[in-house]
């Protein structure tokens, strides 16, 4: 839920921190952590030149191990430095960040070996958390997968043939929801436990191969083959799902019963925490979602709850931000249209799906609409406003859905290696201090089209990531394999028309997901000046009876004169001066209304200083309305 940038955001470091990237564990509070150096003491191998090398090319055999092909020599495996400078990896050098910073498209693999890293970060449900500890991986940390899989599945949850409810806890346990069954019944209860084992033992061996230690073992075909593995192995049907209601064990329920009278006994705050989410969530489910997080260990979960506490307690004051364009200037759908993480559609077992259009993400578009200190109220409003209400949607489309979680989907397509900022980064940060408040509500990520160069973003992203978030990641390097995999759990009347679906666009659904009528982000350009380019213009065109709001945001202190013509005879509409009241915060000023037909030109001349500039031109029309993009 709420959501995450992509994974390639955990890279982002300031470049003179002098930083290792750290192998991940699972300190005792069940956050991933981990030490001041590579894996094996050392650090990622360079060329002369700084670039990181190439990973070996693994494959994996029957039996989920990853083989090594003898033939390599040392020397095979790596790129040499003119494959990097002639582009055999894909490059950012077309990125508008670069264009605008003058820099070298290549510089960002710099920070993949700098000394010293701000925070060690792990991945759990779709963010990254802080580490406090530096303890190596062990085999506990994989445990809760075999012991609670978390399997994607394909249909809603069977009823349970007596109502969950808490005034009956028996009505938790598996033997009361079987009890009487005839013998075929026992016969495929039996089977369930067993196909259950068995899910959970692919489960924990994907964590495993998803997390190896060694530094040069993942490419990203390896990536794909591990995914094509796990398929295979989790082709199994009648699976039962453990540590949900209705499927517990006698120990299990004297841990939720335990777990209940502690959230009564102590600060109201813990409980206020669980039950965040009781408007679309039965109390039940509520105190299994947070147990299976930690293996039904009840004082684990109170060491989780510590970690959310003061952060939740926070933004309890204000109600967790309900009116986004109050609080923050503007709507939900501006803040989407650079940071597209937008829920659309239901998957085939009633999770609602979040896609992530990560070539999409636009860091510096970000700063020019938001300071780091506001963001939280983003992903406040978010969780406890947002992701309530697809939920709801998922219960209207099926009463029997009673799930908290989501499906997650990162479309790698577009993506430079250019986009990995620290200003990315901190967006990340904020987030994982909401998102401590709501575990387990990733149901399953898929990762599509990834390029040929994520193997070498994962080979840092596993030494980060907890192992049951990894057990539950699927990468696609194929689109046709990708998109395959989303009809499997998807319907396509759900997709959006982006996927070939029957569904509304993202930038529809991120327009109708403020409630409210809201404006569609159609046009959405960023412009770099500089003191060597101080003008820039972009075109664009309108059809007859459409019609579009121009505006302009950054946070640039001398500003800048924005000019808005029509490109086909110059008339000049209008020209303003863009300038902030406060030199500390992004601000945003109307240039115009237009209305088709005719083609348009805005311009914008920096005053003094260099700066960004963000030009969004929104509408409140639907459907198929879009904005010709002219070649300036």
């Amino acid at each position: 839920m709420g959501k995450l940038g992509s994974l390639f955001h955990c890279l982002s470091c300031r470049k003179n921190n002098a930083a290792a990237y750290t192998h991940g564990d699972v300190n005792r509070n069940g956050v991933v952590v981990g030490n001041r150096s590579a894996p094996g003491g050392g650090n990622l191998r360079t060329s002369h030149n700084g670039h990181p090398r190439s990973n070996k090319r693994v494959t994996i055999n029957e039996n989920g191990i990853p083989h090594h092909p003898r033939s390599q020599s040392p020397q095979s495996d790596m790129l040499s430095d003119r494959d990097w400078a002639t582009g055999s990896q894909a490059s950012g050098r077309s990125s508008v960040y670069f264009d605008a910073s003058e820099g070298n498209a290549d510089e960002w693999h710099d920070t993949l070996d700098c000394g010293s890293f701000d925070s060690t970060l792990q991945i759990d449900g779709q963010y990254f958390f802080n580490a406090k500890d530096d303890p190596t991986l062990t085999a506990e940390a994989f445990e809760g997968i075999k012991m609670y899989p978390p399997l994607p599945t394909t249909e809603v949850d069977r009823v349970p043939r007596s109502p969950i409810t808490m005034s009956n806890t028996d009505t938790l346990l598996h033997r009361y929801q079987h009890e009487g069954e005839g013998d075929d019944s026992m016969r495929r209860g039996e089977e369930a436990n067993m196909a259950a084992d068995k899910a959970g033992i692919a489960l924990e061996h994907q964590a495993r191969r998803m997390t190896l230690k060694a530094s040069k073992e993942i490419t990203t075909e390896y990536l794909g083959e591990s995914t094509n593995l796990l398929l295979k192995e989790l082709n199994t049907s009648n699976v039962r799902e453990k540590g949900f209601p209705g499927e517990l064990t006698e120990e299990e329920l004297e841990a939720v019963k335990k777990f209940r009278e502690e959230l009564q006994n102590r600060d109201p705050v813990y409980r206020q925490i669980v039950h965040a989410l009781s408007s679309v969530e039965k109390e039940a489910y509520a105190l299994c979602r947070f147990l299976r997080a930690r293996k039904f260990d009840v004082e684990k979960v109170f060491e989780l709850l510590d970690d959310a506490r003061p952060h939740y307690a926070k933004a309890k004051e204000s109600d967790f931000f309900p009116d986004l364009e109050k609080v923050l200037g503007f709507g939900r759908p501006i803040f989407l249209s650079q940071y597209p993480a937008v829920f659309s559609g239901n998957a085939k077992n009633g999770c609602p799906v979040l896609y992530m259009k990560c070539g999409s993400i636009q860091p510096e578009g970000i700063k020019c609409i938001i300071t780091v200190d506001k963001l939280d109220r983003y992903f406040w409003n978010d969780s406890m406003h947002n992701f309530p209400k697809v939920l709801k949607e998922g219960r209207k489309l099926n009463p029997n859905f009673v799930r908290t979680e989501n499906v997650t989907v990162y479309d790698l397509k577009g993506v430079s290696r250019s986009q990995i900022t620290s200003d990315t980064f901190e967006v990340i940060k904020v987030g994982n201090q909401v998102m401590s408040s709501f575990p387990e509500t990733l149901h399953c990520l898929l990762i599509i089209n990834a390029p040929s160069w994520f193997g070498l973003i994962w080979s840092v992203v596993k030494k980060l990531i907890d192992p049951r978030t990894a057990s539950k990641i699927e990468v696609f390097t194929s689109t046709k394999n990708g998109d395959k995999r989303m009809r499997e759990l998807i319907d396509e009347s759900q997709l959006p028309s982006e996927y070939g679906g029957g569904g509304p666009s993202l930038a529809e659904s991120a327009s109708s997901s403020s409630g409210a009528r809201s404006k569609m982000v159609v046009l959405n350009q960023l412009m770099f000046l500089t003191k060597k380019k101080s003008e820039m213009s972009h075109d664009f065109q309108l059809e007859m009876g459409q019609s579009m709001t121009l505006a302009v945001y950054t946070r640039c202190k001398t500003g800048a004169t924005a000019e808005l013509s029509r490109a086909d005879n110059k008339a000049l509409t209008t020209k303003i001066d863009i300038v902030g009241d406060n030199d500390d915060e992004p601000y945003s000023r109307t240039v115009g209304a237009l209305v088709g037909p005719g083609s348009f030109t805005i311009k914008l001349s920096l005053m003094s200083e260099p700066g960004v500039f963000l030009v969004l031109g929104s509408t409140f029309e639907s459907g198929s309305f879009s904005v010709r993009q002219l070649q300036t």
